[in-house]
């Protein structure tokens, strides 16, 4: 597998890299900017959900809530301030909300009791929060970042993972992956037509700074790759402060979009992930392994539809592998709103005597502004 990832990583590349470099100082550049002024724009996103779940216990006993436990709900602030001769100066800031209990806490903390010594109990939680700058070469980004990992080839529907896949632990977690924010970092990304290549650099020493110093991640992309429609994607982080085994997560996904003459909209796609570094998907000792993603997204008037299954493989053996599927759909009610609903399980092997069978229902509101 890794030698399919080189050959991989050399294409998306080589394709590009001509017109790519002559391109920079063109006038179809991404980051190529005129005139002069500013802006700023206040948005949000509002959840309010209902779910039936048991990812958060382990004897399997289903929990109600009317909450959005997921922190998706979100405010936030954007704006740029144009200097000139192809410059910009932006920013943006978001915080997570739960409108329904109150706390952008997940619901695992206690915020009813005693908060010494726990983790704390926040109305507002800090999820992007960066200063950067526009170049004719790229764009700079410094603060509190999303990985290229998370935010190439999302497939989803709902919120911010693979039909909420993180609920029953079918895709990676943690901030080397599809979950979190890396703290005190820096983001180049550079883009030019169909291609778009994203570094991220961990500066922060401090001990209490969770990623920071040195970790490092990657992430290509390339659309309409050889067809119309067919994109590829590559990613990579790497965990420098990991003492034992694999201290990367990596991931190939391929994804062809398709328009049928009707107007309706057929997205497949296929993702392959090597973890290395997640606690939560693979509980035996090194929490190693991988997973293949296969998923149908059709889009028909104001409906859209999903379906995904997930295979996986653990290092460790057979007994603690997961496999399942997701299915779900939306019906937007307006352009700014919808009402959605999902299922999805997991089954887990003898071995994995943590986390059991996983089984999530959901049903839920969303209004953008």
């Amino acid at each position: 597998m890794r030698e399919i990832y080189k050959h991989l990583l050399i294409t998306i590349v080589a394709i590009p890299a001509l017109s790519f470099v002559g391109g920079l100082m063109t006038s179809e550049n991404t980051y190529a900017a005129t005139g002069k002024g500013s802006s700023a724009i206040f948005y949000g996103r509002l959840f309010v959900q209902y779910d039936n779940s048991d990812n958060s216990t382990s004897n399997n006993k289903k929990i109600s809530n009317l909450r959005d436990d997921e922190g998706m709900g979100r405010v936030g602030v954007k704006g740029k301030n144009t200097i000139g001769n192809g410059y910009v100066f932006n920013y943006k800031v978001e915080y997570a909300i739960d409108i329904s209990d109150g706390w952008a806490t997940s619901n695992s903390t206690n915020c009813n009791s005693d908060a010494n010594g726990k983790s704390p109990c926040n109305t507002f939680v800090l999820k992007q929060g960066w200063v950067g700058l526009l170049t004719p070469f790229g764009q700079f980004k410094f603060g509190s970042l999303e990985s290229p990992y998370k935010y190439l080839a999302k497939h989803d529907i709902f919120h911010d993972t693979i039909s909420q896949a993180r609920d029953t632990r079918m895709i990676s977690q943690g901030s080397m992956a599809h979950s979190s924010y890396w703290r005190e970092s820096m983001l180049y990304e550079l883009k030019s037509g169909n291609f778009r290549f994203a570094a991220l650099y961990g500066l922060g020493e401090d001990p209490n700074t969770s990623i920071t110093n040195k970790d490092t991640g990657i992430g290509i992309e390339y659309k309409n790759f050889f067809l119309p429609g067919l994109s590829i994607v590559y990613a990579r982080n790497t965990d420098d402060s990991h003492s034992s085994g694999q201290d990367y997560n990596e991931k190939v996904t391929l994804t062809k979009d398709l328009k049928l003459q009707s107007g309706d909209k057929i997205k497949i796609w296929y993702m392959h992930e090597d973890i290395g570094v997640d606690s939560k998907m693979f509980t035996g000792s090194g929490n190693d392994g991988t997973a293949n993603w296969y998923g149908i997204r059709y889009k028909t008037g104001p409906m859209e539809f999903q379906y995904s299954y997930a295979e996986t493989d653990a290092k460790q053996g057979p007994t603690y592998d997961r496999d399942g599927y997701n299915i779900g759909m939306y019906y937007k009610l307006s352009k700014t709103s919808r009402v959605y609903l999902g299922h999805s399980k997991s089954d887990a092997g003898s071995g994995d005597g943590v986390n059991h069978n996983i089984e999530s229902t959901l049903i839920g509101l969303r209004h953008d502004f």
